[in-house]
């Protein structure tokens, strides 16, 4: 009898080393969307200070309450490189329009795929006539 509980108790302390060993060990993967859009102008001058405005596509008609339509918007000046982040827990499609003060009338439209999670996605928008 003594033989058998050595034997079980043996047994258990194996499983549960296995289970905590298996257990400490796994990884937290990144699984967020991550985004990084660059503004540049038509020369490819980086543009500091632009307002980058990222959508999702419209799903309903755009109205008063919805003027893009779209159900996600998400707003962004970039820093002096010219560069926004953006980090997004779900994959996204979503159309991008950036303008700036220093060049009235002028705009950049893009559209950012978000597919994989973990993945970095880089895009750059051209502000132009």
């Amino acid at each position: 009898m003594k033989n058998l509980i050595i034997k079980f108790s043996a047994a258990t302390c194996v499983i549960l080393f296995l289970f905590f060993a298996l257990l400490s060990t796994s990884c937290k993967e990144n699984k967020n969307c991550n985004g990084k859009i660059t503004v540049i102008d038509t020369a490819g001058v980086a543009i500091s200070g632009a307002t980058v405005k990222l959508s999702s596509p419209p799903s309903v008609p755009p109205s008063a309450t919805h003027p893009t339509g779209g159900d996600l918007i998400i707003d962004g000046v970039t820093d002096g490189s010219g560069v926004v982040n953006i980090e997004l827990k779900l994959p996204s499609i979503l159309d991008v329009v950036a303008k700036s003060t220093a060049f009235p009338g002028m705009t950049g439209k893009a559209i950012l795929r978000l597919d994989e999670p973990g993945k970095n996605t880089e895009i750059t928008v051209t502000i132009k006539p």
